[in-house]
């Protein structure tokens, strides 16, 4: 037999018997009940009301409490935030350095960048920035990089010969591009320019600041960005009918020359010179 009592202004409600249930209506239809095993279930809850701390609950069970757009059917751990807020989809993050947050993405992806610095952003592939100061390889193989750097405006390209997962990373710098637009690399022009002779004029030009008319057929090429030694070649030619050549190499000019056929100085309107080095 089901009763209600009171007791020590307690209020009981028993559904007697096994698996009954205490049922709550309104105008004869059910709002909420209480199975015997606990079990509380309601149309609508109001979380306004609600206080305290939810006891634990599966999200597995949770439903409605999506971001519009963002659907998740992952069957297993998809991301993973550490204590230090590195993340890693679909692996745990990598130990990064703690002035770093770090992101990694599947076996050998990363993403890091400094927390108050403006140290820019690295792009790697197998290599992360470690606790102890160093780049290490995620596993063993060869490891690159992109570096974006927001201080100096440039990027830069590396890359690390093959290692072994957990060792740390020695880079190779191949390749920078400047702010100004300038590629800096063993593989790659360091300045370039067309010489009119007759005017003294450079139609075009990459890292040359000005001509100096120096004598008919003789200009000196001043570089914007000095070279870091005077150990380079240079590349010369003139329209036809003319020769060129080159002299007075130092870090921060060289001599562009121009004569006919016979060597003979002349001011052609047309030379060129490429400049490769460090």
């Amino acid at each position: 037999m089901s009763t209600i009592k009171s007791s020590d202004e307690h209020l009981t409600l028993n559904a007697d018997g096994s698996s009954k249930d205490i049922k709550f209506q309104a105008n004869g239809v059910e709002k909420a009940s209480i199975s015997s095993s606990g079990a509380f279930t309601s149309t609508t809850i109001d979380a306004t009301k609600l206080t305290g701390a939810l006891p634990a609950i599966s999200g597995a069970a949770l439903t409605g409490v999506g971001v519009a757009g963002i659907t998740s059917t992952a069957d297993a751990t998809a991301i993973t935030i550490d204590s230090a807020e590195n993340v890693g989809f679909g692996v745990t993050p990598s130990a990064f350095h703690n002035s770093y947050t770090g992101l990694n993405v599947g076996k050998t992806g990363t993403l890091l960048a400094h927390t108050s610095d403006d140290d820019g952003i690295y792009i790697g592939s197998n290599s992360y920035y470690s606790t102890a100061g160093n780049y290490k390889y995620i596993m063993d193989g060869k490891a690159a990089e992109i570096k974006m750097d927001a201080d100096a405006a440039h990027f830069k390209f590396r890359t690390a010969a093959s290692g072994t997962a957990g060792n740390a990373i020695t880079w190779t710098d191949r390749l920078e591009i400047t702010d100004d637009g300038r590629g800096l690399s063993q593989f790659t022009a360091k300045a370039w320019v067309r010489v009119d002779m007759s005017t003294m004029g450079a139609p075009d030009s990459h890292n040359i600041s000005s001509i100096t008319d120096v004598a008919t057929g003789h200009a000196r090429c001043n570089f914007s960005n000095a070279m870091a030694n005077s150990s380079y070649n240079i590349s010369t030619s003139a329209r036809d009918g003319y020769i060129a050549g080159h002299s007075n190499i130092n870090t921060t000019s060289f001599y562009l020359r121009a004569g006919d056929s016979n060597w003979s100085q002349a001011d052609p309107d047309y030379c060129m010179a490429l400049v490769f080095g460090d």
